[in-house]
């Protein structure tokens, strides 16, 4: 429905999806990020570097698998598969 915007925010995949990005994939930290997506907002588009960026939210987790904390980060288009 118009102006409801449930379609401003998106699931990338089945909710609680995990995802590694590489370091040149999202903005800003050091080394790759592993997070369950919580959501990706379509309506916060940058144009960097030549690719499409969008925020996501989501809960950063260490490689054992412990939740770290939840984070905003800026990810490249085509590290999300849009």
């Amino acid at each position: 429905m118009p102006g409801n915007g449930w379609r401003t925010w998106i699931a990338t995949s089945p909710m609680g999806e995990i995802l590694e990005f590489s370091e040149e994939d999202y903005r800003y930290g050091v080394g790759p990020l592993i997070m369950r997506i919580a959501r990706v907002d379509l309506t916060s588009v940058e144009l960097y570097d030549g690719d499409l960026w969008y925020l996501v939210e989501g809960t950063q987790l260490a490689r054992d698998g412990r939740e770290i904390e939840f984070r905003q980060v800026t990810v490249r288009a085509r590290a999300l598969g849009l």
